[in-house]
């Protein structure tokens, strides 16, 4: 039976570290950049989540306006899902709540929708 032994400096150790390090950040600040509600999703999903979560009594307004950004092959994303473009969509000067959409299929095509409301 041979047995093999690797020796690894105390530089790549360091090197190792950062990496790790590096690693378990993004992993741990990527939740911060994702909507108040995310609903599970699966291979393919359509759900719809509000934006907006303090809803009580509250009137959403008169109009509605959307926009879309789309994401092909999770390699190109083209559109502009802004509030600013959902309003100008609907005409609305005065945003009330919002809501988003968000369609998944395989991973392949994936679009994600803003909704606003308002006068």
């Amino acid at each position: 039976m041979k047995v093999a032994f690797v020796l690894i400096s105390t530089e790549d150790c360091s090197e190792m570290k950062k990496v790790i390090l590096s690693t378990l950040a993004v992993f741990a600040l990527s939740g911060c950049v994702t909507a108040p509600f995310v609903p599970p999703t699966g291979m393919v999903s359509s759900i719809q989540a509000p934006l907006d979560l303090e809803t009580t009594n509250k009137q959403i307004g008169s109009k509605h306006g959307s926009s879309s950004v789309f994401t092909i092959l999770g390699l190109i994303s083209v559109g502009d899902a802004s509030y600013k473009s959902a309003a100008e969509d609907g005409n609305i000067t005065t945003i009330k709540g919002s809501d988003y959409s968000y369609l998944n299929v395989l991973g392949l095509f994936q679009k994600t929708t803003v909704r606003v409301y308002g006068d």
